[in-house]
């Protein structure tokens, strides 16, 4: 409960610490849930709400055969994305150009699903329009939420989630261990003092405590954990303490949240002072980070790294893009004024400072080791700060033949520090001292912050002692350990950090700039191995990714900056299925940035392409004719090569084959261009062939691939080669080549499902069914189609209205039936769509497409079956021939449950009736 929420993800939540009994708040949940379509978990922050609706949906999930799936809002401050948080909640992959809300209802509107909303309280309005709109427009999706307030629907129950109840200290407590306050501080304490038990000697001193904490779940966690170092009257007196204090505070607090206040700053009192200060500054980080981010956002060092560490990036201001002094910027002005630049006045102008300047000054190597602090106030250039370069990733930049030697790009020479790191350019000293302006800080906050700098190492101490604190929660994620704070405790930190004039502005500016140079390292990166380590990565960064965004697009002076991160994460966007996101972003950030620049010219190319990908094909053809007309104007080759490449995908799209076919021969035969991503170069083949293919040149697409193959394998890529292999087997198929075109196919789909690429699995599933189909193999082919058009549900049922798509699913469907009957189609069909993504892609991988003459029509006959052990007991009674209202009376569950429980059964088996379960049963024995 509380402190120890479970583990995020969209399915049921991981607990990772024992649940204390909360029978009744259980059973009542159970009920409404049973009568009603929306109910509401209120009550105050600390009281335990997730973990309890995470219990109730469990008790419930077998009632839902379509899942239950989690809303984790949290970290999510933008009401425009809930519709979008929902739907990647729920694993959908609409790429339509209706309202996010209005598309997520059609695709789950034959659906019997749990949502479960958790923490809707700072987002209500949404979170309600969410709810009206699942409730109004489906009949079998139910939702759950969490909230300290109502929704204020008129369909919402509310169940109110009380403190634990607590013994009188002072009555009879020979039943101590009834009472789950005093259970959940026994269990907690003895977590951290193995061997602590309540004891009679103890009981009295535990239940005055917890009374004290009002039975607050979080509070008592938060207490318990100071039994390392004190024993129980001790953390009882100190709390008096605290409340003592408190009372000198603001009178018109309510009780509970005095109460969980008092807990939390006692907590922050007893940390060290750099364990306050990294619980401030990560504060920032709307979602789960990693000790890496920690030490970005939290350090004020850019010093050397301790041993066994990795040095974290340079700042924006000390190490441009692409590690060159002035790259990007057009005539190769020198930006003197960096992304991340704060407002300060002085006098009657205005100047922009980088955020180090917040601090004084910023730590520079020095060319014969060492390092030096370099004061950073920088005066503006006239007309406002210089607009930021455009990313340049040098590993992935074509060299310009002759530019330097070896073909390598030429770059200003700029001097270079230890380990070829470069140093900025000289910086004018200030004019005159800087003083904040008034937005810089608020009322009642304090001077800046005294004392030494946080180093790295002091962060990685710190964040030991907050996971020892229960202030953090250490989980496990991508790329090992991360960590997340409490909604409740970040709060208190950005409390905390509101108290200094600026320190916000300059973490939040901090976590954009590592966010920059992370993400462009990502970039760089992409064409390469590593894909599917990314993608897992920067799905578990979302919220951070979000908080970063908003920032730089809500903040005066930091739009470009947003821009830019926007357009950087051109591949995220498209590659891993965030289209609508990603215009969303887009769409702001091309809006607060009108001025012709390079970051502009990469924004409206992105937009785009994802216009594109949402089948809004005349926006997309505006933006990327704007695109390349501004890279024209700016002189900047490679954008203007990658929105050649949008506009050639349009053609595509909209069927003008022959105005496809001339424009990707032609950028295909001119190669690649100076600081054109690899990505797109390869993208350039798959398109040509794609072409080539629809036009019956199977031959020439073979060649083409061929091509495309070796660049992809001499980087290590998977993502374009996964395509490549896509097209090349649809080549095969042109060509009635049966046996490369499954092999060639088979590989695509198991490269798709590791860069979790769900429209390219579900493209490739169909023309594994055509193949299975055309060699015969009729079984084969209807468990593929039934996974296929499962995958296709979460995307569009209809397959785009495309004739070519739906006319060879229809193909196969038809002679599958024919060869089978329409029975055992069923059966098959039902086995495929009850099979989970990676259940589905490995039947397919491990099965090959051959033909079956003698095929048996009993199902699962090649991949045993999985039933829960409810099922496999309701299985047994259909055998003895029980109707599901003899099941239901037998197992003490309702009629509908025990329906349902039949349903996935027959799902799971591929069967049709009853008496082919029994069939099955008296075969397992």
């Amino acid at each position: 409960m509380g402190g120890s929420a479970p583990r995020r993800d969209h399915q049921l939540p991981v607990e990772t610490t024992s649940f204390v009994d909360r029978r009744g708040e259980l059973t009542q949940g159970r009920e409404l849930l049973a009568r009603a379509r929306l109910v509401t978990l209120t009550g105050p922050g600390g009281v335990g709400k997730t973990r309890l609706a995470a219990r109730v949906a469990a008790r419930v999930q077998r009632a839902f055969p379509d899942g239950v799936r989690f809303v984790h809002l949290s970290g999510l401050h933008d009401p425009a994305l809930v519709p979008l948080a929902a739907a990647d909640a729920l694993g959908l992959h609409d790429h339509s150009a209706q309202p996010p809300l209005d598309a997520l209802v059609e695709q789950v509107q034959d659906r019997r699903l749990l949502l479960v909303v958790d923490n809707c309280e700072h987002l209500a309005g949404a979170c309600a329009r969410l709810a009206a709109a699942l409730l109004h427009g489906t009949e079998g999706v139910r939702v759950l939420a969490t909230s300290r307030h109502r929704l204020g629907l008129t369909e919402e129950h509310l169940l109110e989630v009380r403190p634990l109840p607590v013994p009188d200290p002072d009555g009879d407590l020979s039943a101590a261990e009834g009472y789950p306050a005093l259970t959940l501080f026994a269990d907690r304490a003895a977590a951290v003092l193995p061997g602590f038990r309540l004891t009679p000697d103890n009981r009295a001193s535990v239940a005055r405590l917890c009374s004290r904490l009002d039975g607050l779940p979080l509070a008592i966690e938060l207490a318990a954990v100071r039994m390392r170092v004190l024993d129980v009257d001790q953390l009882l007196d100190r709390l008096d303490d605290r409340y003592r204090f408190l009372t000198t505070g603001s009178p018109a607090a309510l009780p509970r949240h005095q109460t969980l206040r008092a807990a939390v700053a006692w907590s922050h009192d007893l940390c060290t002072a750099p364990e306050q200060l990294v619980w401030a500054r990560l504060s920032v980080l709307a979602g789960s980070f990693d000790l890496e981010t920690a030490e970005a956002v939290c350090a004020d060092d850019t010093g050397e790294p301790g041993p066994g560490r990795r040095r974290s990036p340079a700042p924006a201001e000390a190490l441009p893009p692409g590690g060159a002094c002035t790259g990007g910027v057009p005539g190769g002005a020198r930006p003197d004024v960096a992304s991340g630049g704060a407002r300060f006045d002085d006098g009657p102008g205005e100047r922009t400072l980088p955020m180090q300047a917040l601090a004084g000054t910023v730590t520079l190597p020095q060319l014969g080791g060492g390092s030096r602090n370099v004061a950073l106030p920088v005066p503006a250039p006239a007309g406002g700060p210089v607009p930021l370069p455009v990313m340049r990733p040098e590993s992935l930049i074509t060299p310009s033949p002759g530019s330097g030697p070896g073909g390598a790009l030429t770059r200003p020479p700029c001097a270079r520090g230890p380990e070829g790191v470069p140093l900025p350019p000289p910086l004018p000293e200030p004019a005159g001292p800087a003083t904040p302006s008034p937005a810089a800080g608020a009322a009642g906050t304090w001077p800046a912050r005294p004392g030494p700098a946080l180093r790295a190492d002091d962060v990685l101490d710190a964040v030991a002692g907050l996971v020892d604190k229960s202030v953090l929660c250490r989980e496990p994620g991508p790329g090992g350990v991360r960590y997340r704070m409490l909604d409740t405790l970040r709060q208190y930190g950005l409390e905390q950090l509101h108290r200094t004039a600026g320190e916000e502005g300059a973490v939040r500016r901090r976590q954009r700039d590592w966010t920059l140079r992370w993400v462009g390292e990502c970039e760089r990166a992409w064409f390469g191995p590593g894909q599917p380590e990314t993608v897992a990565r920067l799905r578990a960064d979302r919220d951070n990714l979000r908080a970063a965004l908003d920032f730089s697009l809500s903040t005066p002076g930091e739009a470009l900056a947003g821009l830019r991160l926007a357009g950087t994460l051109w591949f995220y966007w498209h590659a891993c299925g965030a289209p609508r996101e990603g215009l969303y972003w887009l769409d702001r950030a091309l809006a607060a940035n009108p001025e012709p620049t390079p970051e502009r010219a990469r924004g409206l190319w992105v937009a785009g392409l994802l216009a594109a990908a949402t089948q809004d094909f005349p926006r997309g053809r505006r933006d990327a004719r704007d695109a390349l007309a501004l890279a024209r104007v700016l002189g900047d080759t490679a954008e203007a090569a990658h929105a050649e490449y949008v506009i050639g995908v349009l053609r595509l799209f909209g069927d003008d084959l022959p105005g496809a076919l001339r424009h990707f021969e032609t950028t295909v035969a001119r190669g690649p261009v100076p600081g054109q991503h690899l990505s797109v170069v390869g993208l350039d083949q798959v398109e040509l062939a794609c072409t080539l293919g629809f036009l019956g040149e199977a031959d020439r697409a073979v060649e083409v691939c061929e091509r495309a193959l070796g660049l992809c394998e001499r980087h290590g890529e998977q993502w374009v080669r996964s395509y490549v292999l896509r097209i090349l087997a649809l080549a095969h198929t042109v060509r009635r080549d049966w046996a490369p075109a499954e092999r060639h196919a088979r590989e695509a789909l198991r490269l798709k499902l590791a860069v979790h690429d769900v429209i390219g699995i579900a493209l490739t599933l169909d023309l594994l069914a055509s193949i299975a189909t055309e060699r015969g193999a009729h079984r084969h082919a209807a468990v593929l189609l039934g996974g296929a058009d499962r995958v296709w549900a979460d995307i569009d049922a209809a397959r785009w209205g495309a004739r070519t798509l739906n006319s060879a699913r229809r193909d196969s469907e038809e002679r599958a039936c024919r060869a089978l009957g329409r029975d055992a189609f069923e059966q098959a069909h039902r086995r495929g769509g009850s099979l989970g993504l990676a259940e589905l892609v490995g039947h397919a991988l491990q099965e090959p497409a051959r033909p079956h003459p003698g095929e048996s029509p009993a199902p699962h006959d090649d991949t045993p079956v999985r039933l829960t052990p409810r099922e496999t007991e309701v299985a047994r009674l259909v055998a003895e021939g029980l109707a599901n209202q003899q099941i239901a009376d037998r197992l003490v569950i309702a009629r509908r449950t025990a329906e349902g429980h039949v349903e996935r059964i027959l799902s799971k088996l591929g069967f049709s009736n009853r008496s082919q379960i029994a069939a099955w049963v008296t075969a397992q024995r």
